[in-house]
């Protein structure tokens, strides 16, 4: 039991004094309490790391379950989870606005551009895979986030952002895949986007194909092509 295991670490006196047998107990701890609900008992722990671990990726399980705490418990909060989350995300090099204006935006787009060099979104694909997403997981919880509170361009702006920083570090996660997908179901609203919608449809599911064995992501990908992608594109085909 992890809880009795803490308690003996406590009254041992030697809790952080193995540090790494410490982090991981807590954040093993975090996430199960998380997952029962019982958010009070997470944050007390999460706090506890906080307060205690020397490096930010040694803190990150608390930070991404603190951005959680806020945004799903049952008061949830999603834009204080957003506010939290771009907070770790700038903590991590990426700097994001609450609420982009017209002017964040095409900015954003013109970074990108400039990025793509006239290449297609699907050379997203053509990346190295990873399965350590750090920053990807802050950035793809708040896009829902973003997406739940009808800020649809806050979560424009994270999906092309986490296009931005995944060709600068060389490499394609999990995270990214699902950016891209709900970017792909926002766009499905707007008739005049088929084309739009399909080139980042076609590039997300190229890049899900690089998970290939994820075949829930595989079959997610699959859902949103086929219910929303490919009626809308047809009758500009």
């Amino acid at each position: 039991n992890l809880n009795d295991c803490l308690t003996c670490l406590n009254q041992s006196g030697e809790k952080w004094k193995d540090y790494d047998f410490t982090l991981n107990l807590l954040n093993e701890l975090m996430e199960s309490e998380y997952s029962i609900g019982k958010f009070e008992m997470a944050f007390m722990h999460l706090e506890d790391v906080l307060e205690n671990a020397t490096s930010l990726d040694d803190k990150f399980t608390a930070y991404f379950y603190k951005m959680k705490t806020f945004a799903e418990e049952e008061n949830r909060d999603y834009q204080k989870g957003i506010v939290v989350g771009l907070q770790i995300c700038k903590m991590y090099g990426i700097t994001i606005p609450n609420s982009p204006n017209r002017t964040d935006l095409m900015k954003e787009n013109v970074k990108l551009e400039m990025k793509l060099r006239n290449q297609p979104l699907t050379v997203l694909s053509k990346l190295p895979r990873t399965d350590d997403s750090t920053v990807f997981r802050i950035l793809n919880e708040v896009h829902q986030y973003a997406t739940f509170e009808g800020n649809n361009d806050l979560a424009a702006l994270i999906t092309k952002r986490a296009v931005r920083f995944s060709l600068k570090k060389g490499f394609l996660s999990k995270d990214m895949v699902s950016i891209l997908a709900s970017h792909v179901t926002m766009l499905n609203k707007d008739i005049s986007k088929a084309k739009l919608t399909y080139a980042y449809g076609n590039a997300a599911e190229k890049m899900s194909e690089v998970f290939g064995e994820d075949k829930g992501l595989y079959a997610e990908m699959q859902l949103v092509l086929h219910s929303g992608v490919y009626p809308l594109l047809r009758p500009h085909r």
